[in-house]
């Protein structure tokens, strides 16, 4: 019975080897023992020297496999430190940038201020402009109308000294013509100053009074004191007129220099809110141009730090899959190495023998 075991079991071992011989054939590196086996039992080495190889490759993959670990830290070291450099840089790109995004408004919440303070300001000096278009043009007005009045009154003077004339030369010796004369420049006057009814109604009645039989002489001294008063009252209703104009000239004056300072104060403000207005716009273009220097440093450092990333969870992964594969041919050289070390027979030297591709 325990004949049959062990000749069941052998012949279970030797199954096991010839599949694990045959399954080599599926992969490169068991394509590659089984071809240096087959050399090395084609010129009829033993099982030692075959161990003694089957070693050395040991030791040459598990040097390969300590050297790529010190390799692959020093690399990932590499790619994480840039990472992390990116991430560095990029955190402060954000922060930047949102200390740029917070000022902004309040910049341009300013620049609005001072554009309404400058269209304020602006607008308060045309108003004064305007009022000093108006002052002027009242001005003028009166002006007009005060020179249109003193070229009246100097007009009424010249016809009462006219008529004085007239009727001094007339008062020793009055003839009927200077009645005519007077009369005749009485009509002359009346073309240049039809309006003055008052004038011309007292004229009338002094004429009828100087053409009244046996009174003319006396009345005619009458009527040249009458005109002397009259022109003594005109000259002072002209002195009095002069220096009403003379103060509205100056009340005119006074206010359009007001204005004007105000404008000069308003234009110095004007000046001022230009001022502040550029220095302003030129804060927020600085800004502006921060935060889009900030995305794209953002953008950059983003993609730089992803690229880094996964270059060091492709070295990584690579670095795993190699292990893993360095160990499953670890493990067929081991197998290879015990099955030669302890049970290596003709059968499995013919069997591996007559493996083909």
């Amino acid at each position: 019975m325990k004949i049959i075991l062990l000749v069941f079991l052998i012949g279970a071992t030797l199954a096991r080897d010839e599949g694990f011989f045959a399954q080599l054939r599926n992969s490169d590196f068991g394509k590659t023992i089984i071809q240096t086996l087959q050399v090395q039992l084609s010129q009829e080495h033993p099982a030692d020297t075959v161990v003694h190889l089957l070693k050395q490759m040991k030791d040459d993959l598990n040097n390969e496999q300590r050297a790529e670990d010190e390799g692959i830290t020093g690399q990932l070291k590499t790619c994480q430190d840039a990472s992390s450099a990116a991430a560095a840089v990029l955190t402060i790109a954000k922060e930047r940038k949102a200390t740029s995004e917070e000022r902004l408004p309040l910049l341009q919440q300013e620049q609005n201020d001072k554009k309404q303070q400058l269209f304020d300001k602006q607008g308060e000096e045309q108003r004064n402009l305007d009022r000093i278009s108006v002052l002027q043009e009242a001005r003028n007005a009166q002006r007009t109308e005060f020179e249109q009045r003193r070229d009246e009154l100097v007009g009424l003077v010249s016809a009462l000294q006219e008529a004085k004339k007239i009727l001094s030369q007339g008062i020793g010796a009055l003839k009927k013509n200077s009645f005519a004369e007077l009369k005749n420049h009485h009509q002359n006057f009346l073309k240049y100053f039809p309006n003055k009814k008052g004038f011309h109604s007292m004229v009338n009645v002094l004429l009828t009074v100087l053409q009244e039989e046996n009174t003319q002489e006396n009345a005619a001294q009458k009527v040249v004191k009458i005109i002397d008063t009259l022109v003594d009252s005109i000259f002072q209703v002209q002195k009095e007129e002069m220096r009403a104009d003379d103060a509205r000239e100056l009340d005119f004056l006074t206010q359009k220099e007001r204005l004007l300072l105000a404008n000069r104060r308003l234009s110095g403000s004007v000046a001022d809110l230009n001022a502040a207005n550029e220095r302003i716009g030129q804060k927020i273009l600085e800004i502006k141009n921060d935060i889009s220097i900030q995305d794209s440093i953002i953008f950059n450092k983003s993609t730089e730090q992803a690229d880094w990333d996964q270059t060091c969870s492709d070295t990584d992964r690579a670095h795993r899959q190699q292990t893993e594969q360095r160990n499953a041919q670890l493990e067929i050289i081991v197998e290879c190495i015990d099955i030669f070390e302890t049970r290596f027979d003709m059968e499995t030297k013919s069997f591996i023998q007559r493996l083909r591709f």
